[in-house]
């Protein structure tokens, strides 16, 4: 539904927009979840640095119950725009034609049928450089996987420590870069040793690879995850270059069970997508995160002085549309005062770093701040934090060994118990082991005690990223971030996996799922003569799940190729010896039944 704001004159324009701040400045109606019938709003009431290109986020309520959006600037008066609305029947963003003045304070009033009107100001950012990107093209040709068949692939090489029968006998996700060393006195500067390029990874039960989708320093991957999309399982990731102040700035990619790209995901109002977190929704959105550099008057700093600060966002995005459906700044709802960085320690000040976001019943979400060492349940309507546990300012006490910092991957468990992995890999707190984290709350007494506690034999300790998954078994899998270590933990604590990365890769998250793919390509084959009647084949293909046996054909020509060899899938790529003087050679891959899943194209021998 569009709508449109006409220009007024200028004399028109100082008395309306005067009209509209004095308005706003009354006060805002309360805004309530959705669930329950009100509205949220974002820019979220109050925020101190939105983008100049933000739009105007209604959720909530159809798009044509909304009469009008009014929307004025200090400096830039009256904004035009047009009411663009999401998918679903839910709510709508009016989209400013022209951008807000840096600094300036914006008024918003919003009308909807039957609803007292909802007014609203927020300030516009005045922004700070966007630091520059790590460009690492160099690598470690001794620490990858070499393929016959695949050259071009040059995916870490796993080394299995242990693997045991009760480990989980799913996949695992992971997505490889250089791991971030972390120097003294400067919390998220990063130096780094890179092993070779990124790109999402899988691979299966017992660490063997199934697929490696390569990336071009200086892109890299992160979050590698199944999720559902529109009712059906899809991978997601992040991809795009990471900045040396330990961000990202690319988008999300959602693939389905080929492998095909169905949908690209970018941050919207004026932002890149950073890589911390990637998480869709029964909606149909993407919960990401963001940060954005920006500069602001620092308490006990002289007046009119501006310091850099590297703000928290979390974007809820409409895949669909890519509109932005909810916004939220850690900046103006965690005190910079609870953080544990200072301009001192911290080459940005990143005073919150968001590292995982988890939407919850009841319109809340749960999230973790490394740099305050502190999770929150935020309320998604208002912005209010219900709670905090962690940090300078807990609302719960937390028990013996129940202390975290710098954590990473909060997740909300049944029965009011969180995971995450405790990094401790400080300052504040510098132990000799991170673990993976089990705890339980109790929000009556407010308290906090340990369920569980898994570390690493050796001690294992991650100065940045990891992950925490309770799987459906009742084991836990732990992935120990910048260390590149990763192990399965069964109910009783007893290590039943471990495998490990090389050395100076790492992975931001590790996660185990079932998966099921058939990729869109044919497999891949090469065919090399040792002598005049002897060849040796080498065949893969990248992605497939499903593979049993291959089968080798040979003839003297493609239209004329008989079945010459044939045995088990031996891992990602297969090699024979094949006794044959043909030309001509292909391998086809047979599924656990014999049914014929694909044919390479026919080669030559080389």
């Amino acid at each position: 539904m569009p709508l449109w704001i006409a220009e007024p004159s200028v004399a028109g324009r100082h008395v309306a927009v005067a009209l509209l701040v004095a308005a706003a400045t009354l006060g805002s109606a309360p805004v309530a979840s959705a669930a329950s019938g009100a509205i949220a709003l974002s820019p979220a009431p109050g925020t101190p640095d939105a983008n100049p290109a933000a739009q105007i986020s209604v959720l909530g309520v159809a798009p044509a119950r909304i009469v009008s959006v009014r929307v004025a600037g200090a400096r830039t008066g009256l904004h035009a725009g047009r009411l663009r609305p999401y998918s679903g029947n839910r709510g709508a963003s009016f989209v400013p034609r022209e951008r807000f003045a840096q600094g300036e304070r914006v008024a918003v009033v919003v009308h909807v049928r039957g609803r007292p009107l909802i007014r609203s100001s927020f300030t516009v950012a005045r922004l700070g450089p966007i630091p520059p990107v790590l460009n690492l093209p160099a690598t470690q040709p001794d620490k990858l996987e070499h393929f016959a068949s695949r050259p071009d692939l040059l995916a870490p090489r796993i080394t299995v420590n242990r693997d045991g029968p009760s480990a989980s006998g799913a996949s695992m996700f992971l997505t490889p870069l250089p791991s971030p060393v972390i120097q003294p006195g400067a919390t998220n500067t990063v130096t780094i040793a890179p092993v070779g390029p990124g790109g999402p990874m899988i691979v299966d039960a017992h660490g063997g690879l199934v697929w490696f989708r390569q990336l071009t320093m200086p892109v890299v991957a992160a979050n590698l995850d199944v999720q559902r999309y529109r009712g059906k399982p899809v991978l997601t990731w992040w991809q795009g270059p990471v900045t040396t102040q330990a961000f990202g700035l690319g988008k999300a990619i959602v693939a389905d069970t080929s492998y095909r790209t169905i949908a690209e995901i970018q941050a919207g109002n004026g932002y890149a997508m950073d890589l911390h977190e990637l998480r869709l929704t029964d909606d149909g959105d993407a919960l990401v995160t963001i940060y954005s550099p920006v500069l602001v008057h620092l308490p006990g700093t002289p007046a009119g002085k501006l310091s850099p600060v590297l703000d928290s966002i979390i974007q809820q995005i409409d895949v669909r549309t890519g509109l932005v459906v909810w916004e939220w700044h850690a900046l103006g709802h965690i005190p910079l005062a609870d953080s544990y960085a200072t301009p001192e320690n911290s080459a940005s000040y990143d005073a919150f770093h968001i590292n995982s976001v988890q939407p919850l019943a009841g319109d809340r979400l749960l999230v973790s701040a490394r740099d305050t060492s502190a999770i929150y349940e935020v309320d998604r309507a208002t912005g209010r934090i219900r709670w905090t546990l962690g940090g300078k300012a807990s609302t719960f006490r937390l028990g013996a060994r129940a202390s975290f910092w710098l954590q990473h991957d909060a997740r909300a468990l049944p029965g009011d118990r969180v995971s995450l992995f405790d990094d401790q890999g400080g300052p504040p707190q510098k132990a000799p082991a991170s673990r993976g984290l089990i705890l339980q709350l109790d929000h009556r007494r407010r308290t906090a005690k340990v369920v569980r506690e898994l570390t690493r034999a050796p001690q294992t300790s991650a100065q940045s990223e990891g992950s925490t998954q309770l799987l459906p078994s009742g084991n836990v899998f732990v992935a120990f971030g910048s260390a590149g270590s990763f192990s399965e933990f069964s109910a009783t604590g007893r290590t039943v996996f471990d495998a490990q990365l090389p050395d100076g890769d790492g992975s931001y998250r590790i996660v185990r799922h079932d998966w099921s793919a058939t990729p869109a390509t044919r497999p891949t084959v090469v065919v090399r003569r040792a002598d005049p009647s002897h060849v040796t084949v080498s065949v893969s293909w990248n992605g497939a799940t499903r593979v049993a046996r291959w089968e080798v054909l040979a003839g003297s020509d493609a239209g004329g190729l008989t079945r010459v060899a044939g045995g088990p899938r031996g891992g990602f790529e297969t090699t024979f010896a094949v006794a044959s003087t043909a030309g001509t050679f292909a391998v086809r891959a047979l599924d656990a039944d014999g049914h014929v899943l694909a044919t390479s194209v026919p080669v030559a021998a080389s």
